[in-house]
């Protein structure tokens, strides 16, 4: 009976691990090709000297595509495990980027301050809901492993 056990919550583990990539690699891709930044639409600041760099949504979007990848490093690992302690902790860490990737765009980073740009119309909202349903799967992994060791 305990493998049985052991089967459901590796199971349920390879399911919520293989969410975790998929949402690392939107989390990565999305403000780029999703629902691009300033940046993609030719939107640049130019400076007292004439030169042209990238608004303060574009290193947003690059900061997304490291906490993209670490989501999917720790979904990876989230399909390889094989104990519930580590799925929880595995877990605890996808949450955590979550979180990251909910605060880059609002608190840490930042968007652009015109609300009319694409990166405050589009990119961030995403940014916001992905950030969060990575969040959730974190939680939701967390719980289904607490509750495998329980049993």
């Amino acid at each position: 009976m305990g493998g049985k056990q052991f089967m459901k919550g590796s199971n349920a583990g390879k399911a919520l691990g293989a969410a975790v990539v998929v949402l690392g690699v939107i989390v990565a891709i999305g403000p780029h090709y999703i629902f691009p930044v300033c940046q993609y639409f030719g939107q640049l600041v130019t400076t007292a000297a004439g030169t042209t760099i990238p608004m303060k949504c574009f290193w947003t979007a690059q900061a997304e595509v490291g906490l993209g990848a670490l989501t999917v490093i720790a979904g990876l690992l989230l399909i390889l495990s094989r104990q519930e302690e580590t799925r929880r902790m595995l877990g605890v860490v996808a949450g955590s980027v979550g979180i990251l990737v909910l605060l880059t765009p609002t608190n840490l980073i930042g968007m652009c301050v015109s609300t009319d740009h694409p990166c405050r119309v589009g990119t961030e909202p995403f940014l916001i809901l992905a950030g969060a349903v990575v969040l959730i799967v974190g939680i939701i992994t967390i719980v289904t492993a607490r509750g495998a060791l329980q049993k």
